[in-house]
């Protein structure tokens, strides 16, 4: 009689805790990670990439932004299921009826979550496991500021400038010198031969003679040559611009304190040969909710929603939108063909390395010379990222064939040749 009295009170027990703490009982779960788990590593990592190109904008994994933190979201959620048709169509599961999807619509005073219909559910769940295990576990989550590399070239006012200037002092102390010593020689000869006295040249005599002018002369042509030959090296460069821009946009605000991903408003530069400006419609995703900036107020805010042609009042677009003028910072030449997905891309080169740490920039300039030295510089430090990199494989795979006998060369066809891209960018 006991046991059936102790079994029935742990049966109530279960019953009231499934009552009372449903959400607990049916939210997501973490997996126990392994760390040499390679695979959900990978997954972790994915994950990352996706909340940082969809997510980012609206939310932080730990403080509330435009949206809720998402660090504890699984616990507050029934399933993992309605959280991926939550992330799918927000405006779907709320007009389901569902309890908690309209509590969360209703407390963010009916804010529109974007649809991220794209997204297929293991591409949530991979999301879901970066910020519920990636960040607490270390894997996936931002690093360090990067070590920009130094091999960008001094400027007319750095330490080149003062090392030329040492040089030309130390020369002519030397050439001041030798004169002296060799006045000093003629006048023994002299007197050898002689055998009269000759009398000392004075000080100006020596200073303003023939041979300390002619030396002065060559040292003269020297520097002018190389300031004339560094000027015009320089013609074109644009080292240190930083135009005045149409809106006083910070990027120190968005990507440095807020961490908005460089590649969310630079949607092509994973994509294509340009990083692309964003138009004003990326600058809406989130000013149509966050009104007033912490240093301009709204001042700054108020000239996007006059290109946008947003109505802040009425919550409408009420004018067609006008591009925003912004200034272009970094220009190469014509003949210069450069392409940001080779670079970031296939050669997962960081946005800093050529742009400085644009998140601590409150106005972005140009950083680097982008000469065709420093490039070329770049290429020889920089190893090429063969492994796990499916771009090279084309070319592992011909040259097995080849050495296979199955294939008998290689053609240009064969290697994207005959993509229009390849001539006319």
């Amino acid at each position: 009689m006991s046991n059936c009295r102790n079994g029935f009170k742990f049966f109530f027990l279960l019953f009231a805790l499934a009552t009372i703490l449903p959400v607990q009982l049916h939210a997501y779960t973490p997996v126990a990670l392994d760390g040499a788990n390679a695979d959900h590593k990978a997954r972790i990592e994915e994950g990352k990439k996706l909340f940082k190109a969809n997510c980012a904008s609206c939310h932080k994994v730990d403080q509330k932004l435009t949206g809720p933190a998402l660090a504890d979201v699984w616990t507050r959620w029934e399933s993992q299921e309605k959280i991926i048709k939550w992330t799918q169509n927000s405006q779907a599961l709320i007009a389901s009826g569902d309890a908690y999807a309209n509590k969360i619509f209703n407390e963010n005073n009916k804010s529109v979550m974007s649809a991220f219909t794209q997204l297929t559910d293991e591409q949530v769940v991979s999301i879901i496991d970066y910020y519920v295990q990636g960040v607490q576990l270390g894997i996936g989550v931002e690093k360090p500021p990067v070590d920009i590399k130094k091999n960008t070239e001094e400027t007319s006012s750095g330490p080149n400038k003062w090392v030329l200037f040492t040089v030309i002092g130390a020369l002519a102390l030397i050439a001041i010198a030798l004169v002296s010593i060799t006045s000093k020689l003629d006048k023994l000869v002299q007197e050898k031969t002689t055998g009269e006295t000759v009398k000392s040249d004075s000080l100006a005599s020596k200073l303003f003679g023939k041979k300390v002018l002619s030396v002065l002369v060559i040292i003269g042509l020297v520097f002018l040559g190389y300031n004339m030959v560094k000027g015009a090296i320089d013609l074109g460069r644009s080292q240190g611009y930083e135009p005045e821009q149409p809106i006083k946009f910070s990027h120190a605000l968005h990507a440095g304190q807020n961490k908005i991903d460089c590649q969310y408003c630079h949607t092509g530069a994973e994509k294509s040969r340009h990083a692309v400006i964003p138009s004003v419609a990326v600058c809406m995703n989130c000013h149509k909710y966050v009104q007033e900036g912490p240093k301009h107020g709204t001042k700054e805010i108020a000239k996007i929603y006059e290109y946008s042609g947003w109505d802040p009042a009425s919550s409408t677009f009420k004018n067609a939108p006008k591009p925003i003028q912004w200034v272009k910072i970094h220009n190469l030449p014509d003949h210069v063909y450069f392409n940001h997905s080779q670079h970031v891309k296939v050669g997962g080169i960081e946005c800093q390395t050529c742009h400085g740490n644009v998140q601590e920039m409150e106005v972005v300039k140009q950083y680097a010379p982008l000469s065709m030295g420093w490039c070329i510089n770049c290429h020889r430090q920089t190893d090429v990222q063969f492994a796990n990199n499916d771009y090279y494989s084309i070319f592992e795979k011909y040259h097995d064939e080849i050495k296979k006998g199955e294939r008998a060369n290689v053609t240009v066809k064969d290697i994207g040749g005959t993509e229009c891209a390849k001539c006319h960018y």
